[in-house]
């Protein structure tokens, strides 16, 4: 009997200790389960604090401070090329510099006799008068057109840029005498003048008096 009892005490003992020992066993490994999951987030902490990872934007590196500022901002992109640019057509964004053109002068196109004259002939009994001359011109570009006759005097100066006037062609001296006349066209602008001459002609028929 003292045998027994001591046998059934150990017994007791020994599956004590095993179920403390099973209740250790167990709390080991949830301890090693809440250190698997603080492992398993680490990665992630790594990736905030400067791990670099490819950008979307073609190249660009996130999480590297150099990189992105040479690349960004730097010389490449508003700096030195953009700043060539400007320098090298003389205005921002290269276009060269171009002046207005000159504006043009005035011009004849052409001045001329229409009609020639001829001076009075006959006698005095049955006389044929004289014909006047006809000039007539063009020009363009011109602000005023000016007539004169034999000499620097204006005969008038409000003549239409394309027209005709026409003028008396007088005649004097002997017969078979000729008589000359010269017209100028002076036509002008806010840019100058032009000049076109013409000398004239006609012969001098001498009146003869009958009774």
């Amino acid at each position: 009997m003292p045998g027994q009892a001591l046998l059934r005490t150990t017994v007791v003992a020994l599956t004590a200790a095993l179920a403390v020992a099973g209740c250790a066993s167990g709390g080991e490994k949830t301890t090693e389960s809440s250190a698997t999951t603080s492992v398993t987030e680490a990665p992630g902490d790594a990736t905030a604090t400067g791990s670099p990872t490819p950008a979307t934007d073609g190249g660009t590196t996130t999480g590297t401070p150099t990189g992105g500022g040479s690349t960004g901002g730097g010389s490449t992109g508003g700096g030195s090329m953009g700043g060539g640019t400007g320098s090298n057509g003389g205005q921002p964004g290269g276009k060269p510099t171009t002046s207005a053109p000159k504006a043009a002068g005035p011009t004849i196109t052409f001045f001329r006799v229409a009609q020639k004259p001829s001076c009075p002939s006959g006698t005095n009994l049955s006389r044929t008068e004289g014909t006047p001359v006809v000039l007539e011109w063009k020009a363009s570009n011109v602000d005023s057109v000016a007539l004169s006759v034999d000499g620097p005097g204006v005969y008038a100066d409000n003549y239409p840029p394309t027209g005709s006037e026409t003028l008396n062609f007088p005649c004097s001296g002997a017969e078979g005498d000729v008589q000359r006349h010269t017209y100028l066209l002076t036509v002008r602008n806010a840019q100058g003048k032009q000049t076109k001459s013409l000398a004239v002609t006609a012969t001098v028929h001498e009146i003869k008096q009958v009774t």
